[in-house]
């Protein structure tokens, strides 16, 4: 009978595996660092994810999906869209800020060959609310009538490389910063 996962076990390995990662990249990262820094023993390691690139696969995975959920908890079908598309933007913006070593992660690795196309899509498809949602701002008249993927992308990049900035201290994003940045990001895509 297989043994049950530990949860606290795996958050762990994926806390070490993200600072390590994002210190000495992919090809550095071993799964021995990792063990030690979650303060297990390798073999315990290997039980819960067979090498690297499975590790690499759940952990991305991992953080998309809590960072995507964490977005959609502003969600609220009841509210019009432009009220929606603010909460949203403006909680994908907050969400980045408080975690820049998971978003910097999550955006490190969309497009390297680490992933597998079975991880890529499993990635992509929790961003289907979004895609949905921005489908019916262009059903409503509000939205550019663009392809949905290439919408997210003009508002994800710009929020990205601001908090990049603004982690690099070239930029601090205040409060009124967030709401010229938000206008720019409707403007961009506003019909």
């Amino acid at each position: 009978m297989a043994r049950p996962r530990d949860e606290s076990k795996i958050e762990a390995i994926y806390e070490a595996t993200l600072k390590l990662v994002l210190e000495t990249g992919f090809n550095g990262l071993k799964m021995a660092d990792v063990a030690k820094a979650a303060k297990l023993a390798t073999g315990t390691l290997y039980i819960y994810f067979k090498n690297k690139e499975v590790l690499i696969n759940e952990l991305y995975f991992h953080l998309k999906k809590n960072k995507t959920l964490k977005i959609l908890e502003v969600f609220n079908v009841n509210d019009p869209f432009p009220v929606t598309f603010k909460k949203l933007w403006m909680n994908y913006l907050n969400i980045s800020l408080a975690e820049p070593e998971r978003m910097k992660f999550i955006e490190q690795y969309t497009h390297t060959s680490y992933l597998t196309k079975k991880t890529k899509q499993q990635g992509d498809q929790l961003l289907k609310p979004l895609e949905d949602f921005l489908a019916s701002g262009m059903k409503q008249g509000l939205v550019k009538k663009l392809p949905v993927q290439l919408l997210l992308s003009q508002l994800m990049g710009p929020i990205n490389e601001s908090v990049k900035l603004h982690y690099d201290q070239t930029l601090k994003i205040t409060p009124t910063l967030k709401e010229e940045l938000f206008h720019m990001a409707w403007n961009s895509i506003k019909a």
